[in-house]
Order: C-alpha cells, then sequence, then structure tokens
C-alpha cells in the first residue's frame, strides 16, 4: 500500500467518529437506493404474479409507468445523495488542507491522501449499503410472497441491476469527492484555514419571524457552506419521491379502480346460461382464467327470451336493463397501406396474426358501461373499440389497422380499458355482432339495481330459474378486483417509508456535518451559557429551513405529476383526499426533519468536554 494511503488510513482511524459517522450515512442511504431499485424492479415483473394477463394488458400499463417514475428518481436520488456526502465531508477537512500547506506539503500528496480516504470511506459504504441492502431486498420478497401466494420467482439474483447501480455511485462519488478538495488545493492556506472569511452571510431567512434560533440557522445557512445545495437537491427528490408514492400513488390506484369500475357498472346482476356467466365473469376477474371454446355460447338454449326482459323489467327496484351478445371467437389482424415520406414508398402494416378474443355486442346509446379509452368515439357500425391486450399483442399500430372478424373489415376507433379476459376482446354495436354470427337473439342481461338489496336480487333468480337460466352476483366480482388493486398498489408502502428514511439520513448528515463545521460557533455559545435545548432548537431551525425549501418544491412537484401526468383522467376519492394528503405529507416532513435533529441534541447534552481539535486534524 503506498505511504499515502497507508497514512489515510490510520487518519481515518484517528477520527473515527467523524469516520464512523460518514460511512454510516453513506452506508445508510445506499442501503435504502439498493432496496428501492431491486424491490421496484420485482414490482415491475407483474408477469410473475397471479393476476399477470390482466394487469399487463391494461391495469399494468399504469403500474409500470408509475413504477418505472419512481426507479429513475431513485437512481437519480442515489447518486446525488452519495455525492453529496461523499462532498460534505470533504469540504469540512479544509482546514486540515490548509494546515497541511502552510507547512509545505505538496500538492500532488494532499491531493492523493485526502483522495484516498474517499475512496477508502466510498468503496467501504458502498460495499456495506449494497450488501445490506440486498439482504432487505431478499426480505421483501419473503414478505412479497407471504402477500402473493401465488408468486411465481425466478431465482435469478439481479446481479447486472446491483453492478449498474454500484458502478454509478463509485463514479459520482469519486468525482465529487474530487472538486472540493481540488477547490481548497488550489487556495491560499490562509484562505483554507479559515474558510469563512469574506463569505456573505443571508441577512433575513422565511423562518426568521420566529425566534432567534430562526435567526442564526439562517446566518448558519446563508454561510453558503459548500454542498447545502446538493443536500436540498437530495433531499427535494427524497421528499418528491416520498410525496409521489403517496399521493401519486392514491391517484393511480383511484383512477385505475374508477377505470374498472365504469367498465363493469355498479350494482350489476347478470342473467344467463349458468355456464356462460361461470366462464365469463371467471374471465372478468384480475385472478381468474381467459375465456375458452368449451362450449358454444351461440346455442339456442343460450339466448334469452324478449318475455323475461320485460318481466325484470317490472321488477320493483330495478333501474336498468342492457341487452349483450357474447362471442368467444377466432379474430384476424388485417394490414393498413401507408405511405412512406421518408422511403418515398408504400409500406405495408401488420403481420396477418389471428388469435381467439372475446367479442361483445353493445347498443352504445344505453349501454351501463362508461369505458376510458383512447382513440375516438364509434361512428358506425363498422367500427370497434379494442382491449389494451388484443392491442399489444395482435396489431402493430391498432388505430390504422382493421380487425377482421368473419371476414368483415372493422375499422379500429379506440384502444379501451376494459379487464374482460385479460385485455384480449373487442366492442361492437350489437346488431352487427348478430349479424356476423347469424343469431337474432342476446346471451347476457345485466340488470342494474337501484340499490344492492338481498330481496331484489330473489325476485330476479326466481324469475330467471322459471326461464332456465342463473344469475350472477357481478357487484361482487368488482369488489374482488378492487381489493386486487388496492393491494397490489400496498406493495409500493415499503417504497415510501424507505425513501422518506433515506430523507430523515440525509438530513441527519447535513446537521451532523454542519455542526461540526461551525463547532467553534456553538462552543462559545455553551461557554456563554446557552443550554443543549437551545443549540438543539438552532439545529432544527436550521433543518427547518434546510427541509421546507426542499419539500415544499418537491410537494408541489408531486402533486402536479399525480393529477396531470402520471394517468389520464386522474380521479380522486374524495373532494378531501389532495388537501388531507398534502397536509399528511407535509406533516411528515416536519417529524423527519426533527427526528434528524434529535442525535445533535444528543451531541451536546451529552457532551460536556467539548474540544475543537476532536474534529479537526
Amino acid at each position: 500500500m503506498p505511504d499515502h494511503q497507508l497514512f489515510a488510513s490510520r487518519d481515518l482511524k484517528r477520527r473515527s467518529f467523524r469516520t464512523t459517522l460518514t460511512i454510516f450515512s453513506l452506508t445508510s442511504v445506499v442501503t435504502a437506493t439498493t432496496f428501492v431499485f431491486l424491490f421496484g424492479n420485482i414490482l415491475l415483473d407483474v408477469s410473475s404474479f397471479a393476476v399477470a394477463t390482466a394487469l399487463s394488458s391494461s391495469f399494468g400499463t399504469f403500474f409500470s409507468t408509475f413504477v418505472w417514475t419512481i426507479l429513475l428518481l431513485v437512481f437519480l436520488l442515489g447518486a446525488v445523495v452519495v455525492s453529496t456526502t461523499i462532498s460534505l465531508e470533504m469540504v469540512t477537512r479544509r482546514r486540515d488542507i490548509g494546515l497541511m500547506k502552510s507547512i509545505g506539503t505538496l500538492l500532488d500528496t494532499i491531493f492523493d491522501f485526502f483522495m484516498a480516504q474517499s475512496v477508502i470511506m466510498l468503496l467501504a459504504s458502498i460495499a456495506l449499503g449494497l450488501a445490506l441492502g440486498t439482504i432487505l431486498y431478499l426480505a421483501g420478497i419473503v414478505w412479497l410472497g407471504s402477500l402473493i401466494p401465488s408468486l411465481e420467482l425466478t431465482n435469478v439474483f439481479p446481479t447486472i441491476q446491483l453492478a449498474l447501480l454500484a458502478m454509478v455511485l463509485v463514479i459520482t462519488g469519486y468525482f465529487s469527492a474530487q472538486k472540493p478538495i481540488y477547490d481548497t488545493v488550489q487556495e491560499s492556506p490562509s484562505i483554507a484555514l479559515n474558510p469563512d472569511v469574506g463569505t456573505k452571510v443571508r441577512v433575513t431567512g422565511f423562518l426568521d419571524s420566529l425566534g432567534l434560533s430562526f435567526r442564526i440557522a439562517t446566518k448558519g445557512t446563508g454561510r453558503r457552506l459548500k454542498g447545502t445545495r446538493r443536500t436540498i437537491i437530495s433531499l427535494f427528490l427524497s421528499f418528491t419521491i416520498a410525496s409521489l408514492l403517496w399521493i401519486g400513488g392514491g391517484v393511480v390506484q383511484t383512477t385505475s379502480s374508477s377505470y374498472v369500475t365504469r367498465s363493469m357498472g355498479v350494482n350489476i346482476i347478470a342473467v344467463g346460461n349458468p355456464n356462460l356467466l361461470r366462464s365469463y365473469y371467471d374471465a372478468y376477474s384480475l385472478y381468474g382464467s381467459p375465456l375458452n371454446s368449451s362450449f358454444s355460447y351461440l346455442d339456442e338454449g343460450d339466448m334469452i327470451p324478449a318475455q323475461l326482459l320485460d318481466d325484470l323489467d317490472n321488477v320493483l327496484g330495478v333501474e336498468r336493463i342492457e341487452s349483450r351478445l357474447v362471442v368467444y371467437s377466432e379474430v384476424e389482424e388485417l394490414p393498413a397501406i401507408i405511405w412512406n415520406e421518408e422511403l418515398e414508398q408504400y409500406e405495408r402494416i401488420g403481420l396477418d396474426r389471428t388469435t381467439n378474443a372475446a367479442l361483445v355486442g353493445v347498443d352504445w346509446e344505453t349501454t351501463i358501461s362508461d369505458w376510458y379509452f383512447e382513440g375516438r368515439s364509434i361512428e358506425n357500425s363498422e367500427q370497434v373499440w379494442i382491449g389494451g391486450k388484443m392491442a399489444s399483442d395482435l396489431f402493430e399500430d391498432p388505430l390504422i389497422q382493421s380487425l377482421g372478424v368473419q371476414g368483415v373489415s372493422l375499422e379500429i376507433k379506440a384502444q379501451a380499458f376494459d379487464i374482460l379476459n385479460g385485455g384480449m376482446m373487442a366492442l361492437m354495436g350489437l346488431t352487427q355482432l348478430q349479424t356476423y354470427f347469424g343469431v337474432n337473439g342476446i346471451n347476457l342481461v345485466l340488470v342494474q339495481l337501484e340499490e344492492f338489496d338481498d330481496s331484489i336480487i330473489s325476485q330476479i333468480n326466481l324469475l330467471a330459474e322459471s326461464y332456465g337460466f342463473a344469475i350472477y352476483r357481478q357487484h361482487d366480482v368488482l369488489l374482488g378486483n378492487l381489493q386486487t388493486i388496492d393491494a397490489i398498489w400496498a406493495l409500493l408502502n415499503p417504497l415510501a417509508i424507505v425513501t422518506l428514511l433515506s430523507a430523515f439520513l440525509s438530513l441527519m448528515n447535513y446537521l451532523l456535518v454542519s455542526v461540526f463545521g461551525r463547532l467553534r460557533d456553538y462552543i462559545i455559545m455553551r461557554s456563554v451559557g446557552a443550554k443543549p435545548s437551545f443549540l438543539a432548537k438552532v439545529m432544527i431551525a436550521e433543518g427547518l429551513e434546510v427541509g421546507l425549501r426542499a419539500g415544499i418544491p418537491a410537494l408541489i412537484v408531486s402533486v402536479f405529476l399525480s393529477v396531470y401526468s402520471l394517468i389520464p383522467e386522474a380521479a380522486v376519492s374524495s373532494l378531501a383526499y389532495l388537501p388531507l394528503s398534502i397536509v399528511a405529507v407535509l406533516v411528515s416532513m416536519i417529524v423527519v426533519i426533527f427526528l434528524a435533529s434529535i442525535p445533535t441534541y444528543v451531541f451536546f447534552a451529552t457532551r460536556n468536554d467539548l474540544r475543537v481539535s476532536e474534529f479537526s486534524s
């Protein structure tokens, strides 16, 4: 080992308190980042869940987009926090660098000495953090398996993701340590030994009216300690991620649930052939199976007589009745010929694929459902809407191609959000579907009740049985799907908790570095009678100023993203959701800030023999 590395290692051991603090801070941040990054990747692999078919086709689109947004922010957060922490540590060594320069130490030797220290702390922290983060990740997998017994794991450890994360953290940490060392080496010894000389002090802060401790804190942060801005950026990212998981997760969850509710309808009782109903609603459940050709759907015994519809309409408590025709049939991907302006020639879009899908005939004017869709409304009988899985699996560009049904070409107008058959389905006019398959009747009736009353349901059941049919409580399937969606979003809770923990550790490290950077000031304050509680108030005030400067913009950004960017037609559970969520997140931020100030209070309350020399060279 070279001499400068050996001396650097010994110096770190001599300054054991500071070294331990820095390594602990870096390790904690790397641990949190590793866990969130790896666990988030598992959540992205929605195909491993028992609900894979439905999620991947419709709801999974929004879930994946949301988690990808969080992962990108977490990846950026880890790099920023690691660079901030190691940079702050090197900034606090300015007096040491100035002292070495004043006794004639060569500049290259000084630079190598402190870079060796930063690399030792950086590599040790990243190695420990990756190990602890991986342990938490494995614990998260066990927890995930207990929540979803049908979860299928590939048993492939994410080595590539872990290596990529480690490489990014090492590179950002290494170059972040270089700049403060290089800048100080280029300064004169007198400036390096007295880093506060000539600095500008901000006169007022936005919390100064709250008392003396806040005015002192304002002057402390107003000295423009190098690294403060990075700390604010890292806190901004931490609070943004936590707020996005909290507020945005609730918005996306509520909106996804709204999409499912709109497509299925509320307070619905279905009437039809018992086997058809069982198969149909099994394909409508997020835990169910897709439709199959076990029966024809179009047998004469499956068709519901008009008299039954009249009898159902006369039942007291029935609000609306809708007739539908459900068919399971082969469909084709029909190509589109478009003009390619770049190649100046016609181009064929489509691979002529075929598959089986659920076809649902509805009366567009009177349907109970109100689907969310991307595209255009139906304008004539030769147009259809298709489900998400059909759009992604069967077509190259669905909105310019056509769907082939029974030899007829149908224009695709939109992609509709519907989880029936995992999204492998198409919606079209009832009359057209009857014509294509040569039938006159319907095989499914949806009865919407004014309220979900057992006595009304019993009357409907008796009527259905008198005609040889059965009923199915669609409302129960809807509730089961909504509970499944809630359970999936609950998996994100550990990410929010760990992100808030990361914010806590970042702020705690900043406050402790701030204490050590201005230790002389606090010792003087102690010598003139300042109590540890007052010094803790100064730290809390500084934490509040820095934390709120990062937290309030983070809260605004997260609310904006949650409502306008994460999901179209965003919905909230109530008018009070956003105000209450904003207040809850703001309170959580303030709690994190207060908790981050506890170590500084303990430090001053338990140390009565403070000496500046303990924290300098």
